[in-house]
């Protein structure tokens, strides 16, 4: 027999007995759309996770502080304890690392923010200019530092709401533009509070002049202040001067920086990078140490879920296998003239593995676009789940890969086969005169 021969007898016996084999596709398109599904909230889920920590920064960028496995001492081949600095000379390491693209030290100082009659207690840090653009600060107005700037700030997106009117019995949205008015920064951080008898240090107020202000939705940057690295420390030597104490944090002649960012060129190799710098005796941190521990809760979700999905194929699969061997008792007769006028034991294998391969074929393509309009109408209706993730409604319940719908294709094609193979084993075993005669 032809194969033509055979597709047309093939689709002229699915079709003759048209609810069983709807019963059945219908088995494989519920067991199909059930793994799909399964999957893609696993998948919906892995996202949202991944979003959500891009929200709180990068996830290419590594945070490296002081200490380490040793309590900021590294341990070297001769067995003596060798004290680990982060110091400009660890900087200049970081950098030669494979993958590294850019490395800036970070100092820290806090203080007041005066803007006429409005005070913002703000988190001013001092980074590198050049290197800006590399850690993924974006712009929203105005620019970014430059090398050069003297008092010159970058305002974190969520700043200007810190401003309150503090002589203001009622909290009011302060009318400020950031872009254009005068304000100056003073490490006081009780600016305003002077207590009757109280001594406080002449606390010098600096003049600042704002170059830009980042996009909001960083919650990393939102609520800083940027200034150029070699300024604020030179305010911070200032400053310890006039409180004339010698423990301000970021002091680095002795101690080295608190903070340096690492910024690698791809997310793959972070925990490579990251390992390498806590071999050298550092403290390193990056989101995709969360991320990753967020990816293994999802993937035991998602096996989870996908088993219960497998569950309903495996039981489509028996669907297949009784309506096949029901079919061989219903066509004995019709196998037994086959067997007579000629028709080879692989022509009536290849007969019954073709009839339900397209059981498993058409179940896998309806499956999937059951499982399409199930993923779109989840979606649709998801913006509470973005919010639950921080996600700001943008996060999708169901994500549904293209490798998947040929995956699942596939898969319920071949589950057809090997569910159709013992009843096409059963029917080349049929005797011809034994089926002539039985019907």
């Amino acid at each position: 027999m032809s194969s033509i021969d055979l597709i047309r007898m093939g689709v002229k016996n699915l079709w003759r007995r048209k609810l069983r084999t709807f019963l059945t596709v219908l088995g494989v398109i519920i067991g199909t759309s059930s793994i799909i599904v399964m999957l893609s909230l696993g998948f919906g889920m892995s996202e949202a996770f991944k979003q959500q920590l891009a929200s709180m920064g990068s996830l290419n960028t590594i945070t490296v502080s002081k200490g380490g496995r040793y309590g900021g001492f590294e341990q070297s081949q001769d067995k003596k304890k060798k004290k680990v600095t982060l110091d400009d000379k660890a900087i200049a390491e970081f950098k030669k690392l494979d993958h590294v693209t850019a490395v800036t030290a970070m100092v820290e100082a806090r203080g007041t923010i005066v803007n006429g009659k409005y005070l913002a207690y703000a988190n001013i840090k001092g980074v590198d200019p050049k290197v800006m653009e590399e850690f993924d600060f974006k712009i929203g107005e105005g620019r970014l530092l430059h090398e050069g700037d003297d008092l010159s700030v970058v305002f974190g997106g969520g700043v200007k709401h810190y401003f309150y009117n503090p002589k203001s019995r009622t909290y009011r949205e302060p009318k400020i533009d950031l872009m254009k008015d005068r304000m100056f920064f003073t490490f006081d951080s009780n600016y305003g509070y002077d207590m009757p008898g109280e001594k406080k240090p002449k606390y010098k107020e600096y003049k600042i002049k704002t170059v830009g202000i980042l996009q909001e939705g960083d919650y990393e940057k939102d609520w800083n202040i940027y200034m150029p690295i070699n300024v604020v420390q030179k305010m911070m030597k200032e400053n310890e001067r006039i409180e004339g104490n010698k423990s301000q944090s970021g002091k680095r002649e002795e101690k080295g920086y608190q903070t340096v960012l690492v910024k690698v060129d791809e997310i793959n190799n972070v925990q490579t990078v990251q390992q390498t710098i806590k071999d050298m005796g550092h403290e390193a941190f990056s989101l995709n140490d969360w991320l990753n521990e967020m990816k293994k809760t999802a993937g035991i979700i998602q096996a989870v879920l996908g088993g219960i999905g497998g569950v309903s194929l495996l039981v489509a699969a028996i669907g297949i296998t009784n309506t096949m061997v029901m079919s061989i008792y219903e066509r004995t007769k019709e196998i037994g003239v086959m067997k007579v006028i000629g028709a080879s034991l692989k022509d009536i294998k290849r007969l019954f593995l073709f009839e339900s391969a397209m059981i498993g074929l058409l179940g896998g393509i309806a499956g999937v676009i059951f499982s399409e309009i199930l993923s779109f109408v989840a979606n649709k209706f998801s913006n509470q789940f973005g919010d639950f993730m921080g996600t700001g409604g943008a996060a999708k319940i169901s994500i549904i890969p293209v490798w998947l719908i040929f995956a699942a294709m596939g898969f319920s094609i071949v589950i057809g086969i090997m569910s159709g193979y013992y009843p096409a084993k059963r029917a080349m075993n049929l005797s011809a005169l034994e089926a002539i005669r039985t019907e």
